[in-house]
């Protein structure tokens, strides 16, 4: 499940979940209620990796980076199943739609969708709060109120494995109580 490279062991805020399945592998540092869903590998080798609070990477995933990038996922992001984060920035409070590809030097802006299949190509730089469709991914409109509901997505992923799959079922924290999510 963690794996040393190079020296470098990844670094868990002990209120972090990883699944069965999922690898975390080298220079990647989780923050408090990050979680790894089952199947994921995120390989921090050629760079570093962070994950911020609240975030979750779901089911298959794959977290990588670049030579010259590494992967920062921010606060409150959701990545959906299958997706590929690749040395790439997805600043706080994203959701990231399963199958979507973002490429090395990619910036996603706080507050955005990136949707299910869509390709951000290499250092595109997506605008804070934009609604991203298509291959290549293409800004379609402008969401400014989406973030609540991708922040209640995320605090909702928190509560399924702290007090669902009883991981930490007293957990403090941000609570879901049923506010919209995406």
């Amino acid at each position: 499940m963690l794996i040393e490279f190079d020296g470098k062991r990844p670094i868990l805020d002990p209120k972090t979940f990883i699944a069965d399945g999922a690898k975390v592998i080298g220079a990647v540092t989780i923050k408090e209620f990050g979680s790894v869903w089952f199947n994921t590998v995120i390989r921090g080798d050629v760079n570093t990796i962070e994950i911020g609070k609240y975030s979750n990477i779901q089911d298959n995933s794959v977290i990588h980076v670049a030579g010259a990038y590494p992967t920062i996922v921010g606060d409150f992001v959701t990545v959906g199943h299958n997706v590929v984060l690749h040395g790439c920035v997805v600043e706080d409070h994203c959701l990231i739609g399963m199958g979507a590809v973002v490429l090395s030097g990619a910036v996603i802006g706080e507050g955005s969708i990136i949707a299910a299949g869509a390709l951000v190509k290499e250092r595109q730089v997506i605008p804070p709060h934009s609604l991203v469709m298509g291959l290549p991914g293409k800004v379609v409109k402008t969401i400014p109120d989406k973030w609540k509901e991708i922040h209640a997505q995320a605090v909702k992923y928190k509560m399924i494995w702290t007090e669902q799959y009883r991981i930490m079922p007293d957990a403090d924290g941000e609570r879901y109580s049923g506010e919209k999510i995406v």
